[in-house]
């Protein structure tokens, strides 16, 4: 009984699985692990990918935001510019309109428009030919006066003060003649000289003037004399 009990037992160690019972269960447990696997891999695979997508959004947004704070810094600093800009624009126009009013003052004082016509009244007195040249550097003759309303005007306006115009015989000594080569019209400004005028007194007076505040003003006299330019 002993040796058939002790053959049994050693068969049974010895003998070799049968197949299909423990390699089956082993594969079975393999495969069910593999299916976990692949279960889970698009998982990680989409974790990936969002934090990826994350990591660039959240990369936009910061560099959407530097430039939004570069371009505010830009448009303020060019704002403070341009603002700058208009203050210096500003105060300019303000000392040209200051230097305007003064020139104005100034001008009227001497220079006054007539007609379409600019004069000028200078303050000193000069001779005839310095008059002139006076006015030929500024572009200009020393007036001369074509009609009734042009004597009133320049009479009224020197005010009996003694002004040079630019009626002259300094050429031939003979006929008179305007320095800004206006045709002397003799018959029309006849009830322009005073009384006894033109007398050539001494036979040197070539050069005529303004003598008196009133229509027949005018004075031939010596060049050499120093009177005012108009």
């Amino acid at each position: 009984m002993e040796m058939n009990s002790i053959y049994e037992n050693v068969t049974q160690r010895n003998a070799v699985p049968q197949a299909g019972k423990g390699l089956s269960h082993h594969s079975y447990n393999l495969g069910q692990t593999s299916n976990v696997l692949a279960n889970r891999r698009p998982w990680i695979i989409y974790t990936v990918l969002a934090l990826l997508l994350l990591i660039l959004i959240t990369s936009l947004a910061a560099v959407t935001y530097l430039y939004l704070q570069m371009k505010a810094i830009n448009t303020t600093s060019e704002a403070y510019r341009w603002k700058a800009d208009a203050e210096k624009a500003n105060a300019s126009l303000v000392a040209l309109r200051d230097q305007n009013k003064i020139l104005k003052q100034k001008l009227s004082e001497i220079y006054t428009v007539h007609k379409g016509h600019l004069y000028y009244f200078s303050c000193g007195v000069k001779s005839w030919a310095a008059a002139e040249e006076t006015c030929v550097s500024k572009g200009s003759h020393l007036t001369s006066v074509t009609s009734v309303d042009e004597q009133e005007f320049l009479y009224n306006k020197t005010n009996g003060v003694n002004f040079w115009n630019g009626l002259n015989k300094r050429e031939d000594q003979k006929t008179f003649r305007w320095s800004d080569g206006t045709s002397f019209d003799e018959a029309k400004t006849k009830g322009f000289w005073r009384d006894g005028e033109p007398n050539n007194n001494n036979d040197n007076e070539h050069c005529v003037h303004f003598w008196d505040k009133k229509l027949k003003s005018w004075n031939d006299l010596n060049s050499i004399q120093r009177t005012g330019p108009v």
